[in-house]
């Protein structure tokens, strides 16, 4: 469902310079389309919906290049949850037709998109948002914390990636 929804908002092509740092999936029934909700010269809001979902991805332009951080590590007492490797984040932006740059850096970026898919297969939820504060690059070990509605992905501590559920 999820990767419906990914490739329309791929047609949008003069955002793949933009990186996302907040996506939002709900179940429910709405109306199917595609649309810009907001577009300025470093953010743009999107919005793709099925009749059974809706993703709603907030994108910003980066200030900078971006270059993945190398060597992330977890923490003895964390537990591994997931670990993302290059072949999958090449088969999802393939799939999808994502063609932003920073998933084909070595190690490749994973798609914020591609994180949110899993998460929602995780935990079955109808309302998913994800707040995106780190990039996870492929072969990072991630711990994953949940406790109740919430949770958070870290990495050697860092944190990656705030969410909320229900």
């Amino acid at each position: 469902m999820i990767r419906d929804l990914a490739r329309n908002l791929a047609a949008f092509s003069e955002f793949k310079s933009f990186v996302i740092i907040e996506a939002t999936f709900q179940r429910g029934t709405f109306s199917a389309g595609v649309e810009v909700l907001k577009n300025h010269a470093s953010m743009a809001l999107l919005r793709a919906r099925s009749s059974e979902a809706e993703l709603l991805i907030k994108m910003i332009r980066p200030r900078m290049e971006i270059k993945p951080a190398l060597g992330s590590r977890v923490r003895s007492s964390e537990k591994i949850w997931r670990i993302f490797t290059a072949q999958e984040i090449f088969a999802f932006v393939e799939e999808i037709g994502d063609r932003n740059q920073i998933h084909q850096l070595n190690p490749p970026i994973v798609p914020a998109l591609l994180i949110l898919e899993t998460i929602c297969a995780a935990f079955q939820k109808n309302f998913v948002k994800l707040k995106f504060k780190n990039f996870v690059t492929a072969g990072e070990p991630l711990s994953l914390h949940a406790v109740e509605n919430r949770l958070e992905i870290k990495s050697a501590g860092v944190r990656k990636i705030l969410g909320e559920l229900s």
